[in-house]
């Protein structure tokens, strides 16, 4: 082989590297591009997974707190309903024993009058409810409105109705004997976490 000869090869073995060679640059260059938006791909993936947990988080966490306020309005509701009842029996009791209805009637009337305060009740021991706030009642056994186990408690009792009122019951006592039952609904005010 002459020199001219091995020019010639080089020259062609050059030309054939050099048609390759961006054919393998195009390839490196497609699959860089490819791993870019993989990556890319990957982290919107990761982002929209992380708001979609925070998202349920947040969910479980308002659900949580709704449950736990409830329980503790219901205890305040219960604690203010106790302290509210027993002067009411009290007042209640000494115009039992009188027999003064007209003045437990002017109880009731002021005292239903506040805030959520739906019912309130008076029955003798036999059951006849002798004063109401509802007027209607009046008269009637008191097992036709409320629960008959109302009439046998010997302490005051606290207990939610299934439309979610709330019922206190107490039995009034004389100097030894039960003259009557008080009974109270009271109608808790609602309240909406999402309200903010």
């Amino acid at each position: 082989m002459t020199i001219d000869s091995q020019d010639s090869e080089k020259k062609s073995d050059a030309g054939v590297n050099n048609g390759q060679q961006p054919e393998q640059e195009s390839k490196k260059s497609l699959i860089v591009t490819q791993w870019r938006l993989i990556i890319i791909f990957i982290l919107i993936l990761a982002v929209a997974g992380m708001y979609a947990w925070k998202s349920m988080a947040v969910k479980r966490a308002e659900a949580d707190l709704t449950e736990q306020a409830t329980r503790i309005i219901t205890e305040q509701n219960s604690t203010f309903l106790r302290l509210v009842t027993v002067p009411l029996v009290w007042a209640v009791r000494s115009e039992m024993i009188r027999s003064n209805y007209d003045q437990i009637n002017q109880y009731l009337t002021q005292f239903v009058k506040e805030k959520n305060m739906k019912e309130i009740v008076i029955a003798k021991p036999d059951g006849t409810i002798v004063v109401a706030t509802n007027k209607k009642f009046e008269g009637k056994p008191v097992t036709d409105i409320f629960p008959a186990s109302v009439l046998k408690e010997d302490k005051l009792t606290v207990s939610s109705l299934e439309n979610g009122d709330i019922m206190v019951a107490s039995p009034v006592m004389g100097l030894s004997t039960k003259v009557g039952v008080l009974i109270l609904l009271y109608t808790p005010a609602s309240y909406n976490l999402q309200a903010r």
